[in-house]
């Protein structure tokens, strides 16, 4: 009885600590986020400042995967198949002109470039706003059917962090077709 007590303590102890990577796996799309990264609950969501969502607000813009690593919040969207909003050069557009406001406030942080990860294609958006920083990315694949939305938010101090965990998951993504 004493050996089952110590391997079912080991076990649990074990389970606990251990910080296996997190795959995120829709029908559509397979990432890997990085060892210690956690899915948050919807009441943990919520206690996020500034996630907290009234219901009379239009809920198509809430993120259906929400993870933490450290400080840091990862959101992910739904697998985009509208072959109408999978245009990046018009999505790059659409966010430059939504973020010009900062630059009509002296924020200069504000960039967005549409890049080639092998045969995919990335529209990655970066700005700053009161020491938080933002990355929100649309990953495309080569045909142009698919696009994973996504967002990064982190404290301004762990911009390497930040960037080396939007690297991993942009360098992780898997369509399934």
């Amino acid at each position: 009885m004493k050996k089952l007590l110590v391997i079912i303590f080991l076990s649990t102890t074990g389970t606990i600590t251990c910080k296996a990577q997190l795959i995120h796996r829709t029908e559509d799309v397979k990432l890997t986020l990085p060892n210690g990264t956690y899915k948050l609950t919807k009441q943990q969501v919520d206690a996020l400042p500034g996630m907290k969502l009234s219901g009379k607000l239009n809920q198509s813009y809430i993120l259906p995967y929400n993870y933490k690593f450290g400080d840091i919040y990862i959101g992910l969207f739904r697998v985009n198949k509208d072959s109408i909003n999978n245009n990046l050069p018009e999505k790059k557009n659409s966010y430059d002109e939504r973020y010009i406001f900062l630059k009509n406030y002296g924020n200069n942080s504000y960039n967005s470039i549409i890049k080639n990860i092998g045969k995919n294609r990335v529209l990655l958006i970066k700005y700053t706003v009161h020491d938080i920083g933002y990355y929100e990315f649309n990953y495309q694949n080569e045909a142009k059917t698919l696009t994973q939305a996504g967002e990064i938010e982190y404290p301004k101090d762990q911009q390497e962090k930040a960037t080396k965990l939007l690297n991993e998951i942009l360098n992780s993504i898997q369509f399934i077709e």
